[in-house]
């Protein structure tokens, strides 16, 4: 059996990864498609692998804003854990890849209600997402949208497991709710002063070091937690 990509899954000991295996199956995951929608029964988990997502909230005027990201750090599905079978979020993918995926149902049984070493640690990855959560809400209403920006970029880059990714300004302006040509104008700045290129809906990070100091204190605070959770 291979080693699993996604962290929660490698965290847990051989014989209940074993156990879970039969399970899981393996799934390409596009751009844009939407594993959870708010207030929609959950019909899967996603234990990412190579893909990242959003998880984004709609206000009543038909906004959207981006309150946590996932990649192989973490699973969609959390209101699963609590046996909420309706999502609490919408999650989105925001850059291709690979998942593993468990039927709801299976979920339930095999770990919700099983119990054991692997309910803990999603437990614990659930507390750690909410403590993103409120620090997206604290950053969102604190700081620039700059400041933002880079914070959300750093995010991105170390999920995706590459220097470069694709990512469009007006993906970028849906998730921090922002207009395009606010985004556009901060991106230029960026890439002048050579923090980052961008080229045919490809970001590239060029200077990480720098990137880090034009972001606001979220970033830093977020991946201690994730720190905290996985050493």
């Amino acid at each position: 059996m291979a080693a699993p990509e996604n962290t929660l899954l490698a965290h847990l000991p051989p014989p209940e990864l074993q156990r879970l295996e039969q399970y899981l199956e393996s799934v390409e995951l596009q751009f844009g498609q939407v594993l959870v929608e708010f207030d929609c029964p959950i019909e899967y988990v996603y234990f990412l692998e190579t893909a990242v997502t959003s998880t984004v909230v709609r206000t009543p005027h038909g906004e959207t804003i981006e309150v946590g990201i996932m990649g192989a750090e973490g699973f969609v599905g959390l209101s699963l854990l609590y046996g909420v079978r309706r999502s609490n979020g919408t999650v989105v993918v925001q850059i291709p890849g690979q998942a593993r995926r468990m039927r709801a149902a299976d979920f339930l049984r095999q770990v919700k209600m099983h119990g054991g070493s692997c309910l803990d640690l999603l437990l614990r990855y659930a507390n750690f997402f909410q403590v993103m959560v409120q620090q997206h809400a604290a950053c969102n209403a604190s700081h620039n949208i700059e400041e933002r920006m880079c914070r959300w970029i750093l995010l991105t880059h170390d999920r995706a497991g590459s220097d470069d990714f694709a990512l469009t300004h007006e993906y970028l302006s849906l998730m921090l709710g922002a207009r395009r040509a606010t985004i556009s104008s901060i991106a230029h700045r960026l890439k002048s002063d050579g923090i980052i290129q961008y080229k045919r809906g490809r970001l590239y990070v060029t200077d990480r070091a720098r990137l880090e100091a034009c972001a606001c204190e979220c970033y830093g605070l977020i991946e201690a937690q994730a720190t905290r959770l996985f050493g």
